[in-house]
C-alpha cells in the first residue's frame, strides 16, 4: 500500500498550526508534507485579548447538569477560533483531517476549557472534522511517530510540553498511556507543590510570565524578555522545583510498573526556549535529575500527532 496524505491541525490557546504529512502505511510513520500554515487568533479583528474564561467550578457544574450556558464573550471568542480553523482547512484543500484541541471534550465539541472559550458544537460547525483528539496525546505521538520527533524508537519516556499549560505524556513499555483510564498517575495540573501551586502553574511558560507580571507590575509575553533579570531567579528556581517534583512522581510511577525512564523530552514553547538559551534556568533543569533530557523545538509535532491519529484510528 502507498502513502496517505493527511492534514494535521493543532488548535492552541493563541493560534492554529496546520501541517500536511505523508503517512507510510507499512511503517506507520509520518514525514512532513509541503503544506504548512500558522494563523494567530489575535491577528483577527474580533479577537478579545482580555477574554476571561468562565470559572472552572461553574463550567464543571454546568457540564455535569447537562446545561452549558455560554456567555456572550465565549460565543464571540469561539467564533474567531472556528473561523480560523475553517480558513486553514479551506486553504489546505485537504479532505482527510485530524484535529487536536485542549480542554475536556464530548462527542460534539469542547465542554470545559481552562484557558479559552467552550465550543460545545465545534464538530457541527466544521463539517470536515469528525473527531477531536487530545492535544497532549498528539504532542507525544508527533514526537514518537514522525521523522521530526525526539521519541522515535523509544519505549519508556516522559514528555513535558510547556506552553499555556503543560501537555503531559508518558510512554510505558512501548505504549502511550491514557491518563483518563488510570488512577495511578496524575497530570501536571493535578500535582501540587508544598506552597500550594500546581506543577503546571510553576513550570509552564504562561505560569512563569504571569508570576513575573504580577510581581514586577510589568507586562511581558515570553520568558526571553526577563530571563537575564536578577529578579527572575526565584521564578526559575520554583520552576526547577516543579520540574524535579514532576519527574520524581514519574520515576515512582515507572518503578510501580517495573520500568525505568529512558529519557525526558521537553517540548512546545518551553522546549524551544531551553533549546535556544544557555541560561542558569537550563543548567538548573539539567542538574535536577540524572535522566537524559532532550529539547524539542519543532512546533509541528502536535499537528503531526493529530494526523497520525486520523490515519490509524
Amino acid at each position: 500500500m502507498g502513502d496517505l496524505t493527511i492534514l494535521g491541525v493543532d488548535c492552541g490557546a493563541t493560534k492554529v498550526i496546520a501541517q500536511s504529512v505523508n503517512f507510510d502505511q507499512n511503517t506507520k510513520m509520518l514525514i512532513p508534507g509541503d503544506f504548512h500554515m500558522e494563523l494567530s487568533y489575535p491577528d483577527r479583528p474580533n479577537w478579545n485579548p482580555g477574554f476571561i474564561p468562565v470559572h472552572l467550578d461553574l463550567q464543571q457544574q454546568e457540564f455535569s447538569k447537562g446545561n452549558i450556558c455560554l456567555t456572550e464573550s465565549e460565543i464571540d471568542q469561539g467564533d474567531v477560533i472556528v473561523e480560523t480553523i475553517q480558513q486553514v482547512i479551506h486553504q489546505s484543500g485537504a479532505d482527510s483531517i485530524g484535529l487536536c484541541f485542549p480542554g475536556i471534550k464530548n462527542e460534539q465539541g469542547i465542554v470545559i476549557m481552562a484557558n479559552g472559550p467552550r465550543i460545545p458544537d465545534l464538530l457541527e460547525r466544521i463539517s470536515e472534522i469528525d473527531s477531536l483528539y487530545h492535544d497532549s496525546d498528539c504532542c507525544v505521538l508527533g514526537e514518537w511517530k514522525s521523522s521530526i520527533g525526539k521519541l522515535e524508537k523509544c519505549d519508556n519516556a516522559v514528555y513535558i510540553g510547556g506552553g499555556t499549560g503543560i501537555a503531559d505524556g508518558i510512554l510505558l513499555k512501548g505504549a502511550l498511556i491514557d491518563f483518563n483510564q488510570r488512577n495511578d498517575v496524575k497530570r501536571s495540573w493535578e500535582l501540587f507543590m508544598p506552597d500550594g501551586r500546581s506543577v503546571e502553574y510553576s513550570l509552564s511558560p504562561k505560569g512563569m510570565t504571569d508570576q513575573w507580571n504580577s510581581s514586577q507590575n510589568e507586562d511581558v509575553d515570553s520568558l526571553s524578555q526577563f530571563i537575564q533579570h536578577e529578579n527572575a531567579l526565584s521564578i526559575f528556581q520554583k520552576a526547577t522545583e516543579a520540574f524535579s517534583f514532576l519527574i520524581q512522581d514519574r520515576i515512582e510511577f515507572f518503578k510501580r510498573n517495573h520500568s525505568e525512564i529512558e529519557k525526558v523530552v521537553i517540548g512546545q514553547r518551553l522546549g524551544q526556549f531551553l533549546s535556544q538559551n544557555d541560561s542558569s534556568f537550563k543548567s538548573m533543569i539539567e542538574s535536577s535529575k540524572e535522566i537524559p533530557i532532550e529539547y524539542s523545538s519543532d512546533r509541528r509535532t502536535a499537528a503531526m500527532g493529530a494526523a497520525w491519529k486520523k490515519a490509524c484510528l
